[in-house]
């Protein structure tokens, strides 16, 4: 399966423009203290299967992890269960590196 990727440089545009697509962190609750997206939901990988009704079939999800490996899996996998997705390309750290806007727990 191939899952659509979309990139940080694009998704800051969008995000900036006030165009925010549903984000959903896929990450460990220790990476997600530490810096995420801001409006992002969060569930972490491991717990999407038994937590699919929390997220709206109706919205497009953009999928977000660390660099972008976990997030193309939880992407494939949204995308088998009716959902529209896709993967963040480079995850949280290419969004950070290109400016994108993040909060943190430890901040």
């Amino acid at each position: 399966m191939i899952v659509p990727e979309v990139h940080a440089q694009d998704l800051i545009s969008d995000y900036q423009a006030g165009n925010r697509p549903r984000l959903l962190d896929c990450r460990e609750p220790y990476e997600w203290k530490q810096v995420r997206i801001p409006g992002s939901c969060h569930i972490p990988m491991n717990q999407i299967p038994f937590r699919l009704q929390e997220l709206d079939k109706d919205e497009e999800w953009v999928v977000v992890c660390a660099h972008g490996n976990r997030s193309y899996s939880v992407a494939g996998y949204l995308i088998q269960n009716g959902f529209r997705a896709s993967s963040l390309a480079g995850g949280v750290t290419d969004w950070w590196t290109r400016g994108g806007q993040t909060e943190s727990d430890y901040r």
